[in-house]
């Protein structure tokens, strides 16, 4: 028989367990959320405010830098390859002239996704250092590069990926 000293630590203990559980499930939603969330959370947005404000003035100025012509031409990109999402594997030149990605069918890579706006970036040669560079066009959703979402026109790197909506690419 059950004493009532022994049914009261039962109810408590089954009472604790069910609070672990739920504290855990929220938990796993928050992080699921924050990782993503197009938008940086406040507290992100307060870190990097701060680590601005304590680097010099020159260290913050534009975020495209330009880079020596004496780079062999080896190493640049040729190509932008689909890595993951509805149209991996597939691939597009990179002639010189700018790729635009969107939903729209004017895009020369068209992303049928609902998360990626009409016009929702353009890959271009940089002008200034001839290296190829990615710029969002004012997206709801944003583009993420490397794991950040960018802001400014950025330098893309080979092989750095780029993530819009479910679709991610990179420069080969």
């Amino acid at each position: 028989m059950l004493t009532e000293l022994t049914f009261a630590i039962l109810k408590y203990g089954f009472l604790a367990l069910l609070w672990v559980f739920v504290w855990l499930a929220i938990r796993s939603l928050r992080k699921d959320i924050e990782t993503f969330s197009p938008k940086t959370s406040h507290t992100r947005r307060r870190s990097e405010r701060a680590a601005q404000r304590k680097l010099p003035a020159a260290a913050r100025s534009v975020p495209i830098a330009p880079v020596s012509k004496t780079e062999p031409a080896s190493d640049e990109p040729s190509l932008l390859v689909v890595i993951d999402g509805p149209l991996a594997g597939s691939s597009t030149p990179l002639s010189g002239r700018p790729i635009t990605l969107g939903r729209s069918s004017s895009n020369t890579l068209v992303l049928d996704d609902e998360f990626v706006s009409g016009h929702h970036a353009r890959v271009y040669q940089d002008p200034a250092s001839g290296r190829w560079a990615i710029e969002d066009l004012g997206s709801t959703n944003g583009t993420v590069v490397s794991g950040q979402k960018i802001t400014a026109p950025t330098i893309l790197p080979a092989e750095v990926p780029v993530r819009i909506g479910a679709t991610t690419f990179e420069l080969r």
